[in-house]
């Protein structure tokens, strides 16, 4: 404001060049940004299906928490270059999985590497399509992985919602800002009724899930996700209880219309 009174009352003609500047600078900001929702939208309505059944003030909503998520991590290639495209819709399935919960980043994962196919993982030493490394920060996938899986948005396998639901599962537990958001009663309840069904499994007596959800309860969480979102329907019809207890600690239900379907908190 100093500065500003001061060009203008030493040289008029300066003040009006100035604020002609700030003018300036502020519509070529607001392109921009607009520019930038505007491919954001393009790149989620085209390849993703949940988007698309958000209302306009949910996609509003979801297209920030992309951004900021986007903001929080380092993308890394190994053997494939990272475009904007690939960031946005590996935040997108980070932000489906966490759209009802208060506004999070999965903060304790910093990095988020990205492969062309299947690897060899450090971690194992064996070949993956993706996992969660805690102590590397690090959320890893394959890309043609990523996008295959959601190409075909109903057959309950979906590696992005699977990493990111083990990456929701460690969040939980980790101390930080973002710890211990899972309803504690509901996570009980969950324990209670993933061992039931993970017992069904082994006795080749399961209602839904394939035989991998009974390897243990994490993994029977990040399957039940991949359901959960994918044959919710179905999910639902043959395990209320467990829908149920998952669409409350989720705080959405993908069964129900957007503005019913997702509780913000």
């Amino acid at each position: 404001m100093l500065l500003a009174a001061t060009v203008q009352n030493d040289d008029p003609i300066g003040a009006m060049i100035f604020f002609a500047c700030i003018g300036l600078v502020a519509i070529v900001h607001y392109a921009a940004k607009r520019s930038q929702g505007k491919e954001l939208d393009q790149h989620l309505h085209r390849s993703f299906t949940y988007y698309r059944g958000l209302s306009g003030p949910q996609r509003s909503s979801f297209r920030a928490r992309v951004v900021g998520f986007v903001e929080e991590k380092d993308f890394h290639g190994r053997g494939i270059e990272v475009t904007r495209e690939m960031e946005t819709l590996i935040a997108a399935c980070a932000i489906q999985l966490t759209f009802g919960l208060p506004e999070m980043a999965l903060a304790h994962f910093t990095k988020v590497v990205i492969y062309p196919d299947r690897y060899r993982s450090r971690m194992t030493g064996s070949d993956h399509i993706g996992e969660v490394n805690p102590g590397m920060r690090a959320i890893v996938l394959s890309w043609k992985h990523f996008t295959g899986d959601y190409a075909i948005p109903d057959d309950a396998r979906n590696l992005g919602l699977h990493e990111m639901a083990h990456a929701l599962w460690f969040e939980n537990r980790i101390p930080n800002d973002e710890y211990d958001f899972l309803d504690r009663t509901l996570m009980q309840e969950w324990r209670i009724l993933a061992q039931m069904e993970a017992e069904h499994i082994h006795a080749g007596k399961s209602r839904l899930f394939r035989d991998y959800a009974g390897t243990n309860q994490e993994e029977f969480f990040a399957v039940a996700v991949e359901y959960f979102f994918e044959q919710s329907v179905q999910f639902k019809k043959e395990l209320p209880e467990l829908y149920k207890v998952m669409a409350g600690m989720l705080k959405q239900d993908p069964t129900l219309p957007p503005l019913r379907g997702i509780v913000f908190r």
